[in-house]
């Protein structure tokens, strides 16, 4: 129901059995046989089934808007690191290029309620010359919501709400579309047996971390190096002199290619050399 927001849960007999929404009729209760969860990061749903491990450690923001009158990157994209984060670069069409910058640690502070005045600042300090921004600056964050598990009692979590970590590329699109392949699974089987437990719809959450888990180890990895300077330095130098090694490592990150691919002979001898 577009224009509602789910602000809770409806629970029966210590199972999930619907939302609580308000909207421009006011509150409304929705009963259903199973609730899915697929409302981002800060999942309302998440929280109340209290199903977050723990608070987030990794301090970051990402603030993303078109701008027009930079150079086309082509079929490329282009990202710029600095010692508080990182901008991105990537034509749209019509002259229109999408950029995020991701702000970090104390730089994340410095966010505070102008988004769009950091956003701004941001395109000038890392030299993207010429920008002008065309739309308003949408703010998301953080990077770091770790869950227990994405499974309960009539309810099911999919996309960010399951949970996230990716501080380098923010890549969430692959992730909530095979997320929702594997729920899509788990519940027509829960459904057809008419039990929807946590433990009938447990081979969603086996499934996801079959699907998920060497990705997450991968970002975690790469983040080592992205808040350490000069680790980062050291590895970009050799990135910039190895392109088959940046691109390799872009197809995993962006989820075109599975992470066991990074473990290719020459790709190894190449980052290691």
């Amino acid at each position: 129901r577009t224009g509602e927001r789910v602000h809770d849960l409806l629970w029966e007999g210590g199972r999930v059995a619907g939302v609580l929404s308000v909207g421009p009729g006011g509150e409304r209760a929705t009963r259903a046989r199973m609730v899915v969860g697929a409302d981002g990061l800060r999942s309302v749903v998440l929280r109340r089934l209290g199903l977050l491990r723990r608070a987030p450690r990794l301090r970051k923001v990402a603030l993303t808007a078109h701008v027009r009158g930079i150079a086309d990157p082509g079929a490329h994209g282009e990202l710029r690191v600095g010692r508080g984060g990182c901008v991105g670069v990537a034509a749209v069409g019509d002259g229109t290029c999408n950029i995020t910058v991701v702000a970090t640690g104390a730089e994340a502070r410095a966010v505070g309620g102008d988004a769009s005045g950091y956003f701004d600042r941001a395109l000038r300090e890392y030299g993207v010359a010429g920008a002008e921004r065309v739309d308003d600056v949408l703010a998301t964050g953080p990077f770091d919501w770790p869950v227990r598990r994405a499974v309960a009692d009539g309810a099911l979590l999919v996309g960010d709400a399951a949970g996230y970590y990716d501080p380098f590329t923010g890549e969430g699109i692959f992730r909530a579309l095979r997320g929702a392949e594997l729920a899509a699974d788990a519940i027509h089987a829960a459904l057809l047996r008419d039990d929807l437990s946590a433990a009938a719809l447990a081979p969603y959450e086996q499934a996801r971390r079959r699907a998920f888990a060497a990705g997450e180890r991968l970002q975690h990895a790469i983040e080592a190096f992205v808040s350490r300077p000069r680790a980062l330095a050291l590895v970009s130098r050799r990135l910039a002199r190895h392109r088959e090694l940046a691109d390799a490592l872009v197809r995993v990150t962006g989820d075109l290619e599975p992470v066991r691919s990074l473990l290719h002979p020459a790709l190894l001898v190449r980052l290691v050399g």
